[in-house]
């Protein structure tokens, strides 16, 4: 794990925040409120905020360990990058307009979606699709927010073949589900940013049982990629605190209406035999 991430401002202040004279202290009450002001704002525009000198500023951050201001900024940002909510948040002024802020969720969500579907080659799509519907069984495993988005993928494979399983990520079951996973079978691992600890070591493990991956991330993921047999990716930046996912979401839809394209005859069949049963059970 990085160091940043062991070691965030936030950590640094708690630690320090009993020794801290009551200048610096007004600084870190202004930053354990928005850990993310260090990145958006100077070291003079943090001073002026928090109502001190620019000296007590340098000295706080190298009170909390950090060389200068600057390397204090440089570790929020990769915060903000990882995608921390808190540092996401910031204080600067935002126009608090409806209609500004619904035009603005609006062009994101289909730069997000352009942006995805650009940089897809849809030869490496269909070829992942056509290895997802011959494997023998397909695993879906995904934590935190990913995991709604790994639901939602196992749900839609589920209508295009047999046999696709959720790993169920409960520490004390994993183990037990992960030993039956042969070389034939195809694991879809969702991990978007903020991947937990878990979900690493599991693609670890799997990686060392030959197991073939297909994780689903945002582009530029880092060092993860290297346990992937394959890798899509979706932008999933928001206007703010949130990561979206809209393009997280139509990419599957895009994969599983290829799969079901190859599937061909077994997929209409497997329709039918689904659609009957509904009518059976008057789900509808």
């Amino acid at each position: 794990m990085p160091q940043a991430r062991q070691d965030s401002a936030l950590i640094r202040i708690r630690n320090h925040y009993r020794s801290l004279p009551p200048t610096e202290r007004k600084l870190a009450d202004l930053l354990l409120e928005f850990p993310g002001d260090i990145a958006s704002y100077s070291a003079t525009e943090l001073a002026e905020r928090a109502g001190v000198s620019k000296a007590a500023t340098t000295r706080f951050f190298r009170r909390l360990g950090y060389e200068s201001f600057e390397q204090a900024r440089l570790l929020a940002r990769e915060q903000q990058v990882w995608g921390s909510p808190l540092y996401l948040m910031s204080q600067r002024p935002e126009l608090q307009v409806a209609d500004s802020n619904l035009k603005r969720q609006m062009e994101l969500e289909m730069q997000n979606l352009a942006r995805t579907f650009e940089s897809l080659d849809t030869n490496y799509l269909e070829t992942v699709a056509a290895r997802l519907i011959r494997a023998e069984r397909i695993w879906v495993v995904g934590f935190r927010h990913s995991h709604l988005v790994a639901d939602y993928a196992r749900w839609q494979m589920l209508q295009v073949r047999d046999q696709v399983h959720s790993l169920v990520s409960e520490a004390s079951t994993l183990p037990e589900q992960i030993v039956d996973i042969g070389q034939n079978d195809i694991v879809v691992a969702v991990g978007f940013r903020r991947r937990t600890q878990r979900f690493l070591q599991t693609l670890k493990s799997l990686r060392q049982r030959n197991v073939r991956i297909l994780y689903l991330t945002e582009p530029n993921v880092g060092a993860s990629i290297n346990y992937a047999t394959w890798v899509l990716t979706a932008e999933v930046s928001g206007t703010g605190t949130f990561d979206s996912y809209p393009a997280a979401f139509s990419l599957l839809h895009l994969l599983t209406t290829s799969m079901f394209t190859q599937s061909g005859k077994n997929s209409r069949e497997r329709f039918k035999q689904i659609e009957q049963l509904h009518e059976e059970l008057n789900d509808f």
